[in-house]
This record gives C-alpha cells, structure tokens and sequence, in this order.
C-alpha cells in the first residue's frame, strides 16, 4: 500500500512539473523587444545621417527618445530560452518611421540640394542561420571569383537589364574582386560595398522590405552663377512622389532598384556659399511659370514641403534625367564597409555612438570609408541583435556613388511564461505534501 501511494504521489508531482513547463513552452514563443530600425547614409554626418528614421521602440538608446510603444517579436520553436542564431520573426508594421530630409551637396557643384518627406512601412521579415547577405557564397559576386567567403563589388557604371549584376563568371557585371574604390576596373563606378562575416559564422540574415512612400526635390544647377551669390544662377527642379518604393538595403543581393524622377522647370537662382539654391527669381526663360513656389531653404526640423509639378512653358527638360541606381544587399548580422570619392573622412565611432560615428578628416586622394558591425549574442536572458542591409547606390547625373544601409536592433527579452508562478506554487506543495507523507 505505502509503495502504491507513493507511486501516486510521485506520478502527480512529475506531472504538475511536467505541465509547469510544458505552459512554459507553449507560451514562450514571443519575446518583449526594444530596439530601432532607420535607413542611414553613412558619407554624410548629422542631421543629414539618418535618410528615414530612426524608429526608437521601448527604451530610449542614447540621445533617440523613443517614437512608439513596445512591440513584440515572434521566436520559432517553442522552447522558453533564447539563444545566438534562433530564427525571428518581426511581424509587419512593428517599426514604421517617417520624417523630412533637407540636404545640401557642397562636394558637387551640379547639385544644390534635396528636400523630402518620407513615410515608410516595414513589412514582414524572418532572419534564421543560413539566410543572410553571405549564405550564397562561393557564388556569383564573391571575391576570389566564387570561390570566397566574402562580397567586395565595385558597381557598373550603367545598368544593363538584360545582363542583370553580378553575371556569370563568363560575363560579369562590375568588379566581383574589387580591392578599392580607387581602381574599379574598366567600365565601372569608384565606390565599392564589403561584406564579410567571421569564419565559421552561420550566415544569419534574411531580406527586409521597408516601403517608402515619399515626397522629394532634387535640384541641379546645370549654369554657376557669374560671380558668388548672384542672382544669375540656373538651376532645374526635379521633382518625383512614389508610393510603396523599396529601400535598397536589405532587399536580395545585387537586386537593381532604379529611381526615375520628373523633369521640372529651369528656373534664376542665388545659391548661398554652400551651393544650395537659396532664393529664386522667376523661369529663365522669362515667360513660363515655375508651378510652385520657392519657400526657401527649411530649417532642420522643417517643415519640408517638396514642390511637385512641371511648372508651364518654364524651359522643362525636355527628357527626364537620368534614373538613379541602387544595387542591393540582405540583411546580415557581419560586417558591411564601403567607401568613395566623398567626403574625404574616416567614419569612427570612437567616442561616438553606432548612432551617431565620429569622423576623421582625410585628404581628396584618401576619400571616404565607414564600417559598421552586426552583432548576435545572449547575456543572460537578454539576446541582443543587430542585423544591417547594405547598399551601393549612383546619381548618374552628378556622378555621386554612396551607401545606404538599413540598421536593425532588437533587444529581446525571455518573458516570464503565464501562470508559471502559480504553477510553480502548486507543484511545491505537492513536493511538501509527498515529504510529508514519507
């Protein structure tokens, strides 16, 4: 008899922990999260850095108070720890950001200046191992011909739709083995996009869609004014509005995503002593009208009202100008670095923040280079991940190569699974009440 009960107890007791855990389990398959997500421009510095967002979720991480409420992110499997490398899933619409964007081109004296608004939707996204920015190498676009653990591409100098980027390793598009920006190669740009990961690294990544949809100016000054600030300036106003438009970084390596603009009118301008179209005076051929008018230069926290329209019989371009170009990279939890003419400085975040790098003066013949760092590690019951999409993006018109890259943090945390408490409590008495008996 005394053997059966405590066979009874014994039974009840492994089933009370059996059931504490397995609710656990069941109820661990999401993670409370901060964390950001923001398109930057690494070659430009503050306030220009950031082209869409940051949106700052939870927490507030260093000088960023945050633009939204908590959000939660589901984790694969059912299991209640967290650990580096386990898939993610990043619901849609958890990290939307929007904004305005003034920027002036003081390094190319054919562009004044752009002025946008941008409002972007973050669409569903799942990173596990084996899916990100280096999970296809060797392959086409690694260095070594293929036969590397890397990408290191210096881009063409136009976009050939039936000859896609990379190519074949018989027909390559840009410099698969680009060692500098300095010296792409025949028919290619001097900028230059790096991905590498450490050895014996999973690959952890995937693609994420940002949508963009936007508002934007570009002005160009194809006639300098006669002397300094003189009112003799022609400059044309491009103007383009786009809804549902992909960010390039993050979407599938070396997928091409072109941005076409709208020719508008050519218009007498003042630049100030940075370029940038400070004034205007009228069409330039003195018998059209401009079809908006010039607000001035916004200040940094706007507003920015894009002006959108040809303007009448005001010397429009009779051709749209040329399409910009952007060849894009997935996300990756490794190490994206790149680097161009512009602006002659060394990205740092020495005494900065990923947020917001310092930067160190170069020489013209040096030019610019910047390096940012993907991270996936566990403290405790806190796992920390940093994913970056990486881009290399032209305005032909002008000849400016850049970056883009999309910065994603999540700080999850392992929740307290509900009822485990109670749980917790009853299966401890039923441990007390076996002793007891004994």
């Amino acid at each position: 008899m005394q053997q059966k009960m405590n066979w009874i107890r014994k039974t009840v007791a492994a089933g009370a922990i059996a059931l504490l855990f397995g609710t656990g389990s069941a109820e661990a398959a999401t993670r409370n999260m901060i964390g950001s997500l923001g398109v930057q421009n690494p070659s430009t510095s503050a306030p220009f850095l950031w082209e869409g967002g940051p949106a700052v979720l939870g927490k507030k991480q260093g000088v960023y108070p945050p633009t939204a409420g908590f959000a939660t992110v589901q984790v694969a499997g059912a299991t209640a720890g967290t650990f580096v490398g386990r898939q993610v899933t990043l619901a849609a619409n958890k990290m939307n950001f929007n904004g305005g964007r003034f920027r002036d081109f003081t390094a190319f004296p054919n562009v004044g200046q752009t002025t946008k608004t941008v409002m972007s939707v973050q669409n569903a996204a799942t990173f596990m191992a084996g899916a990100g920015a280096l999970a296809a190498c060797p392959g086409p676009g690694c260095v070594n011909n293929g036969a590397g653990t890397a990408i290191s591409w210096c881009p063409p100098l136009a976009h050939n739709p039936g000859n896609p980027a990379p190519g074949t390793v018989g027909n390559k598009v840009g410099n698969w083995n680009c060692t500098s920006y300095g010296n792409p190669g025949a028919n290619n740009r001097r900028g230059i996009i790096r991905i590498s990961n450490d050895v014996g690294a999973p690959h952890y990544g995937g693609t994420l869609s940002v949508l963009r949809n936007f508002r934007q100016n570009v002005w160009r000054v194809p006639v300098a004014p006669s002397t300094p600030m003189a009112n003799n300036a022609q400059v044309l106003r491009f103007w383009g509005t786009k809804m549902d438009f992909a960010w390039t970084p993050g979407l599938d390596n070396f997928q091409f995503v072109p941005l076409q603009a709208n020719a508008g009118p050519r218009i007498l301008a003042r630049l100030n002593n940075r370029g940038a179209v400070e004034a205007t005076f009228g069409c330039a051929n003195g018998v059209g009208t401009v079809g908006g008018a010039f607000a001035g230069i916004p200040p940094a926290i706007g507003p920015f009202n894009p002006i959108l329209g040809f303007g009448n019989n005001c010397g429009t371009t009779p051709t749209p100008p040329q399409a910009g170009q952007g060849w894009a990279f997935k996300m990756t939890t490794g190490t994206i670095s790149g680097s161009d003419d512009f602006p002659f400085s060394d990205e740092t975040t020495a005494l900065g923040t990923p947020f917001l790098p310092n930067r160190v003066d170069r020489t013209a013949a040096q030019g610019f280079f910047f390096t940012r760092m993907g991270d996936d590690s566990v403290v405790g019951t806190v796992r920390n991940l940093v994913l970056l999409g990486g881009s290399v993006t032209v305005d032909p018109a002008s000849g400016n190569v850049f970056n883009r890259v999309t910065s994603l943090r999540m700080r999850m945390q392992v929740p307290e699974p509900a009822g485990a408490a109670a749980l917790l409590v009853g299966a401890g008495a039923l441990l007390a009440f076996a002793r007891r008996r004994r």
